[in-house]
């Protein structure tokens, strides 16, 4: 479903949404070693999210979600060791795929939820920022389901212990973005511009 407010690109060049998204990529590299808090097998609570969702915000999917992929493949350089610690080659494709590619190109959808609530921009910022952070969840929880079984507790469900695992972390990070989000949205409304198709 479309609105007309969430969709499409922002009008500029290409150019400038290239740099945008250049410069939003560094603000969530930045974001993403101030933490504060950090899991010990990995996963913690930063700000990391939110230079990729207001991009998405910004420009519409197809540029959110761009941004988030290259953003997620730089992560995955960046901790490269964390895939080599999966025990096979499918492991490890499993890892790059759940733990760096989908976990945040999923955060460039937030404008097709945004603009599933209708023209509520404030009610559509929180829906895009929750779901964003939902589908991350998830594909953090089918990791640690698929790939990191062994770190669970002997004798625990797997399902259990990724859904709580991940849910410690990716919880509250969900409430501070779309807390944050909001309050953006709120005080610099022209950081949000009215994204038409």
């Amino acid at each position: 479903m479309k609105s007309e407010i969430y969709s499409g690109t922002h009008s500029g060049t290409h150019i400038r949404l290239l740099i945008e998204g250049a410069l939003f990529i560094a603000f969530a590299t930045v974001l993403s070693y101030i933490k504060i808090f950090d899991m010990p097998f990995g996963g913690s609570i930063t700000l990391e999210m939110l230079p990729l969702v207001i991009m998405a915000l910004r420009n519409g999917v197809k540029w959110g979600c761009l941004t988030g992929f290259v953003h997620g493949l730089i992560q995955m350089v960046i901790g490269f060791s964390n895939v080599l610690y999966c025990n096979t080659f499918m492991a490890q494709i499993g890892c790059v795929i759940l733990d760096y590619i989908a976990a945040f190109t999923v955060l460039g959808l937030a404008p097709f939820f945004a603009g599933c609530v209708g023209k509520n921009r404030r009610a559509g910022f929180l829906t895009g920022s929750v779901a964003v952070g939902a589908l991350r969840f998830l594909c953090s929880f089918l990791s640690g389901c698929l790939l990191w079984g062994s770190y669970a507790p002997e004798g625990m469900n797997v399902a259990l212990y990724s859904f709580l695992y991940n849910g410690a972390y990716m919880l509250p990070d969900t409430i501070i973005l779309a807390a944050v989000v909001l309050l953006l949205q709120e005080k610099l409304p022209k950081l949000f511009p009215q994204v038409k198709g």
